[in-house]
């Protein structure tokens, strides 16, 4: 009765999420039409982004929800190969732009001189939907629709051997989430360094005796250094570097247990207790929780966003 209750709740819990995925990203993808002539490369980031996340609400969380209604699949063979190939490839391309992202801010602050060319991003954002597209090719080949044990139809995955189910799982959480996290660590841990490096140079060269700071060489050093670094401390570079990091936390918060918990439980190291499925209902649905958060990030740091809504 326990877990009924806590299905139900689950139920729930995904139409309030497929709520605020599709009115949420709907308005950010309004604004972004409205501020068409304002481009950013921060906003062609949030753009692509939010595609991906009123995607998954749609390919993802909308399928989910019907099928604990009608519990059989009843849209046919084709239809479950496109599903889940669009899941697969909205699950990959989620990823690759916050990849793409966070190279893109790296680039900005560690490499500022060579960061002008503006096709850059465009590029990054092609690859990025390109390798989603690729990487998804497999979903559409495994699933079928399928008679189950218990008679019903289902659009499964079916391998030769159950134990090849273990590997291919292994293979696409390390291509979603451990690679790209690993990328993405790397790039904000040379962000943070580079940065701290910058202050420490400012801060020493603040303390240069006049004398020696008058001399046209370490004048020089002086106004280079403060042009560079008011670049980096400016208010629109901080808040996009904010912003990118909020996004990126709230992937690995949402994202870090449902691959932590699926891999574990392909390799048989949970015990199946009443607390696994209970906590199997409750990750099922942090992938949801992400696409809908980001909407409330995208407002909290832009108050361009604010005020359209107002």
């Amino acid at each position: 009765n326990y877990l009924v209750t806590l299905q139900t709740e689950q139920l729930v819990t995904l139409w309030v999420l497929f709520v605020f995925i599709v009115v949420g990203n709907s308005l950010v993808l309004l604004i972004m039409w409205l501020e068409r002539n304002k481009t950013s490369r921060m906003n062609f980031f949030i753009l692509n982004l939010a595609v991906a996340d009123l995607s998954a609400g749609l390919f993802n969380v909308l399928p989910d929800i019907v099928h604990r209604f009608v519990v059989e699949w009843i849209a046919g063979n084709t239809l479950c190969k496109l599903v889940k190939y669009t899941q697969a490839v909205l699950l990959y391309a989620s990823t690759y732009v916050l990849v793409a992202m966070s190279i893109d801010r790296y680039d900005a602050i560690v490499h500022p001189l060579q960061f002008v060319r503006e096709h850059k991003s465009k590029v990054m954002i092609s690859v990025a939907w390109g390798l989603a597209l690729l990487f998804s090719v497999p979903s559409p080949v495994i699933f079928a629709v399928r008679r189950q044990p218990n008679g019903e139809w289902q659009c499964w995955a079916e391998w030769p051997e159950d134990w090849y189910w273990v590997p291919y799982m292994t293979v696409v959480a390390a291509f979603v989430f451990f690679i790209p996290l690993g990328i993405i660590s790397i790039c904000y841990i040379a962000i943070i360094v580079k940065i701290w490096k910058r202050g420490k140079g400012m801060a020493y060269e603040d303390h240069i005796p006049r004398s020696r700071a008058s001399s046209g060489k370490n004048f020089y050093r002086i106004f280079h250094l403060i042009h560079i670094n008011n670049g980096f401390t400016s208010r629109a570079k901080a808040r996009t570097i904010k912003l990118s990091v909020a996004i990126i936390l709230a992937f690995i918060c949402c994202w870090s247990p449902y691959f932590l918990f699926d891999i574990l439980d392909n390799y048989d190291a949970l015990p199946d207790t009443q607390a696994k499925k209970e906590a199997s209902l409750i990750i099922q649905n942090l992938p949801a929780l992400n696409s809908a958060i980001n909407p409330i990030i995208y407002g909290f740091f832009s108050t361009k966003l604010y005020r359209k809504l107002r």
